[in-house]
């Protein structure tokens, strides 16, 4: 089966205080084309809406680009209780190893436990995956329901953070998709506050090409499940969608057969920050959250690993 369906309606998880961090450098197509940072062309990244993305300055590393984000979710924590950290690229999962060592646990440098000891909180439990891609906002909200179970924990950072692969290209030549550094994180815990979550779908495919029209049908069917499981009237005039920024014509048919109106399509930024990964979700989210209380949310995600994700939140 590879395709599954949490109905998190009855768990009590509640997602808050959504915050993230973009790199402080936009770069324009051509900038970046100048400097041989696109596989793609950029013609074709504008016809799909890129204009610029945002990286780190030259030398950053991950510890120092998301230490000020991780520290205002701390603080903003009612005693956190552990950590989950997500990353779209597996060389963002442990700090830099000296090329010239060959010593074996050099290559154990896990950057949770970097972050924690940087921010004295050593004691605290940590998990880490890459292995779903852009979809890591649902793995995040998957695994904290589980975490939460423990007695002891009270609430779980989320965090998930990317910077683009050394030697590597800011986008892809076959997706025509741009890319950003980005960071972003959130709270989880059963403390009535921010979002409810409601319900999970995944799907998942060793495929490395998946046809857009069965993302639009599985998009919509899984959306529609989800809504029957957590016994939600599904009513595209009154639930906002968010989608990712990549694709945006698949987004447009969810959104056709869903009933849901222009101005509840949200895809955002893509002309000013192109596609973050697994923050493009949790920056929309904290775009437009606590605005509406009751509102259903529907939240989108593809990429690989998982492939296609949905997550239905309704508004605190």
């Amino acid at each position: 089966m590879s395709e599954l369906l949490f109905d998190l309606s009855r768990e009590d998880l509640f997602v808050s205080s959504p915050v993230h961090v973009l790199g402080s450098v936009s770069l324009g197509l051509e900038e970046l084309a100048r400097e041989e940072l696109l596989a793609s062309s950029v013609e074709s990244l504008r016809k799909v809406g890129y204009r610029c993305n945002r990286s780190v300055p030259s030398g950053t590393g991950m510890l120092e680009f998301t230490s000020g984000l991780f520290q205002n979710l701390v603080e903003k924590s009612n005693g956190v209780g552990a950590i989950l950290v997500h990353h779209s690229y597996a060389v963002n999962t442990s700090d830099t190893v000296d090329s010239a060592s060959r010593e074996l646990l050099a290559r154990a440098s896990y950057f949770p436990a970097s972050l924690l000891r940087q921010a004295q909180l050593d004691h605290i439990p940590y998990w880490g995956s890459y292995t779903s891609g852009c979809t890591g906002f649902m793995s995040l909200l998957t695994l904290a329901s589980t975490i939460l179970r423990a007695p002891a924990v009270k609430s779980v950072i989320c965090l998930t953070a990317d910077l683009k692969p050394p030697d590597a290209t800011f986008d892809s030549v076959r997706e025509r998709l741009l890319t950003s550094d980005a960071a972003s994180g959130f709270i989880a815990s059963r403390q009535v506050d921010g979002y409810k979550v409601m319900g999970v779908g995944q799907y998942s495919s060793s495929r490395q090409l998946i046809p857009l029209v069965e993302v639009v049908k599985r998009a919509v069917e899984m959306t529609g499940q989800l809504c029957e499981m957590a016994h939600i009237k599904r009513d595209g005039n009154a639930m906002l969608c968010h989608y990712p920024n990549m694709f945006v014509e698949a987004w447009r048919m969810v959104s056709h057969f869903l009933k849901v109106p222009p101005e509840n399509h949200l895809v955002d930024g893509l002309a000013e920050r192109a596609h973050c990964l697994s923050s493009d979700a949790i920056i929309s989210l904290e775009r437009v959250g606590g605005k509406q209380p009751g509102r259903m949310h529907a939240v989108y995600s593809f990429g690989s690993g998982l492939h296609l994700a949905v997550a239905v939140l309704q508004e605190i």
